[in-house]
């Protein structure tokens, strides 16, 4: 019953917070949008194999045609329908500056220190598990170049919003899987491998410890 009343009411909520030409996509919000806005800002004049880890639609890489990209990248993803959109959608693009395979984040098929920027936005929480996320980061660290860096973000759990729509989520949406984190959580994985948290960028309120969503980027000293 409560499904019936709420999942009408936030698919209009996400309607409302998407950009026209985005509205139906299920990657589509205003909050994602930013998130990926600030990636292309942290990502801009690096150049060297960037490696998106759940791309899905390949939303990240709509930039990539710009005059003086230098980034080659890689894009991965578990479904094979959000790979055949985004090969579709870049296909014009030239062979070598893009490639998308279809591979786990807990299992990434590139060697150690081999990727020089690995990110990893808006999929998280969608993970079943902590476990589950913390293999992923650990993947992102082996891959990493010691010159390089990892980016992803961490839907807050101490912000109450956050915690209470995903605690609940049950009651408006059956068939998704939420779940949010302190940010403590997910970076001591990677501060206890050797990285160190170069920025955190709250998206959606300004002071980071209560922010809804918090970009990090990480890296080697």
């Amino acid at each position: 019953m409560f499904s019936k009343i709420l999942r009408p009411l936030t698919d209009l909520v996400r309607h409302i917070l998407s950009k026209p030409d985005e509205r139906g996509d299920p990657t589509s919000d205003l909050f994602r949008l930013k998130i990926r806005d600030k990636v292309r800002q942290i990502i801009k004049n690096n150049r060297g194999l960037l490696l998106d880890i759940g791309c899905g639609e390949g939303l990240l890489f709509e930039t990539l045609p710009a005059k003086g990209n230098m980034l080659r990248c890689v894009g991965i993803d578990t479904e094979h329908e959000m790979l055949e959109t985004a090969s579709d959608q870049f296909r014009k693009m030239q062979p070598h500056s893009l490639n998308l395979l279809k591979a786990h984040a807990q299992n990434l098929p590139f060697l150690n220190k081999s990727i020089d920027i690995a990110i990893c936005i808006n999929t998280f929480y969608n993970f079943h598990t902590k476990g589950d996320v913390i293999a992923a980061l650990e993947e992102m660290e082996r891959v990493c170049k010691r010159d390089g860096f990892i980016v992803f973000d961490v839907r807050n759990k101490i912000n109450p919003l956050v915690y209470l729509s995903f605690k609940f989520v049950w009651l408006y949406d059956t068939q998704v899987t939420l779940n949010a984190y302190s940010l403590k959580e997910l970076t001591t994985a990677l501060t206890s491998s050797g990285m160190v948290i170069k920025e955190t960028i709250p998206i959606g309120f300004p002071i980071t410890m209560l922010a809804p969503i918090i970009l990090v980027k990480a890296g080697y000293q």
